[in-house]
């Protein structure tokens, strides 16, 4: 056990400990002890157990809300920035609710920091869905990416098609066109992003993307937790961050 952490173990706040075992997963934003997109969210894992584990599993949104807030205040963390909730629903049947370091960020902004990246060729086993798996191939590409000198990823399959980078969704801009990969899972994040750029008048277009789109594209933008993080450089190739400046502007706050 990790005395003095705490996490929510199937609905109980308990001392932090480590369960072994495979799991589907969600990384939760959160402000001020609230989650945001929760219904989401559930209904993510919800399906991945269908789908995965043959487990129909249903939740309480408002008893997770409760155990949210519970967890965030047992670990007197600060109401006014952000903060990541990770849940997990096991194979087992036990469901997790963790919590990371708080954000420097409050709501989902665009990181001030522009990310130098580069590709990695990786095939991440059932990418569509959030799995232990698929994080674990996203942490070792991470770690990959940083040894040489990166600070992030950005995955490709063996057929050059652009998947993730940090299991985070990625999208090209175009023109006044954003390219957003049409054969990834569900996943909140594109959402947000989807309905932020609409917002900012630009339009979007879904198509398989391809490692050699980067060679014409005009920004490359990762959605993660936190927000928007725009590229500085893929392999040494510059972009700019100009598009993803106004479509920030239009996430909530």
């Amino acid at each position: 056990m990790d005395v003095g952490r705490y996490m929510i173990l199937n609905g109980e706040l308990t001392e932090w400990q480590h369960l072994g075992g495979t799991f589907v997963y969600q990384h939760i934003h959160t402000l001020d002890y609230a989650p945001y997109h929760l219904s989401q969210h559930l209904r993510i894992i919800e399906q991945a157990s269908n789908l995965l584990f043959d487990e129909p599993t249903k939740y309480d949104e408002c008893e997770i809300r409760e155990c949210i807030k519970m967890l965030l205040a047992q670990a007197h963390l600060s109401r006014k920035v952000s903060i990541c909730i990770t849940m997990k629903l096991y194979t087992s049947g036990d469901t997790t609710i963790e919590y990371d370091a708080p954000s420097i960020y409050s709501g989902y902004v665009l990181r001030s920091l522009r990310a130098e990246a580069t590709c990695l060729r990786m095939d991440i086993p059932l990418e569509a869905y959030p799995t232990s798996a698929a994080e674990a191939s996203s942490e070792l590409a991470e770690a990959i990416a940083r040894a040489r000198g990166y600070h992030t990823a950005i995955v490709v399959d063996g057929n050059d098609n652009i998947r993730c980078s940090s299991s985070a969704p990625i999208a090209i801009v175009n023109g006044k066109t954003l390219l957003i990969s049409d054969s990834s899972g569900p996943s909140v994040e594109r959402n947000i992003l989807e309905q932020a750029t609409r917002k900012a008048g630009y339009t979007i277009e879904y198509r398989t993307l391809k490692r050699s789109d980067l060679a014409t594209a005009d920004e490359v933008l990762k959605m993660n937790w936190q927000g928007l993080t725009a590229m500085q450089t893929v392999n040494g190739k510059p972009y700019m961050d100009i598009i993803a400046e106004r479509i920030a502007k239009e996430f909530e706050r």
